[in-house]
This record gives C-alpha cells, sequence and structure tokens, in this order.
C-alpha cells in the first residue's frame, strides 16, 4: 500500500481486532462480556475503514494542492460523515476522476472474491448501521474480521487505483 498512514491504521485496527478475539475465546462465547466486545469490533473496524478510503483519496490530493483545496478536502472528504458501502465509494471516486470510478469498479468485477467482498462490505455498515440505531447487531468478532480482511483488498485496490 502506498498510503504508510492508512497501512499502519488498517494494521493496528487487525491487531485490536485479533486481541478482541483472544479475549473473547479466552472468556467463552456465553460470557455477558462478548456482546459489547462483538459491538466494539464492529464500530471500530467500520470506522477504521471509513476514515481509510476518505484518506487515501484526500492526502493523494491534498499533496498537490493549494491551502483552499485542503480546506475543501478536509471540510467535504475527510470531516464528512459517509457510509464505507460500496455505493459512497463509488461516488468518491468519481466527484474526483471518473476513470478511477470506471477502474474500481472494473478492478472489483474482475477479482475472483468479488462476490464475498461486496457482501463484507454491505455487512460491516450494516452492522454498524443496526447498531447505531438501537438494534442488536449478530456479527460476531470473527465475522467482522473476515469483512474487515475483504475490506482491505478493496482498500488496497483504492490506494493502487488513485496512485
Amino acid at each position: 500500500m502506498n498510503n504508510s498512514g492508512v497501512l499502519q491504521l488498517l494494521d493496528d485496527c487487525q491487531d485490536e481486532l485479533d486481541n478482541v478475539k483472544l479475549i473473547i475465546d479466552g472468556l467463552g462465547s456465553t460470557s455477558n462480556i462478548v456482546p459489547y466486545l462483538n459491538k466494539f469490533a464492529i464500530i471500530k473496524a467500520c470506522g477504521i475503514v471509513e476514515v481509510s478510503y476518505k484518506s487515501i483519496v484526500a492526502d493523494y490530493c491534498d499533496r498537490r494542492s493549494k491551502p483552499q483545496v485542503k480546506k475543501f478536502l478536509k471540510k467535504y472528504v475527510r470531516e464528512n460523515s459517509r457510509n464505507p458501502n460500496y455505493s459512497d465509494i463509488c461516488n468518491l471516486l468519481k466527484e474526483f476522476d471518473a476513470n478511477w470510478h470506471t477502474t474500481f469498479k472494473a478492478r472489483i468485477d474482475a477479482h475472483p472474491d468479488r462476490s464475498r467482498m461486496k457482501t463484507s462490505i454491505e455487512s460491516l455498515v450494516d452492522a454498524r448501521n443496526e447498531f447505531a440505531h438501537g438494534g442488536n447487531p449478530s456479527s460476531t468478532v470473527s465475522d467482522v474480521i473476515g469483512y474487515f480482511r475483504d475490506f482491505r483488498v478493496v482498500l488496497e485496490i483504492i490506494d493502487d487505483i488513485v496512485n
């Protein structure tokens, strides 16, 4: 990955998710604490992927920009709340460069695990939204680790296209 800051975020998040899984494995799946740890994993993973995809685009554009553009990137990309779902990622890429959007969609569609990757993206976002809106998501930390692993591939594709 070209964006070392995003790479560090992803690695740190993976370590945290792995540690949560170790804690859950030690406690046992019936512990009263496990649902809270699963929800933490959902929020952590989804938040990191949201920051990551926006940072990949904003960091690339920021390097070559005047102060006015940097201010715009900060307000409308970095600090703007966006669900990290497939359509929002596509829209952000298209807003900056139609070729980024087209290439991204083509690379995802050509990937042998495209169906699972798209399902992972939507499942992670759906779990976060369910919890954020008062629900009780059924995703476990193992599910979240799988979603995060698939999302990492998506982020690596974005990073490759943008850079």
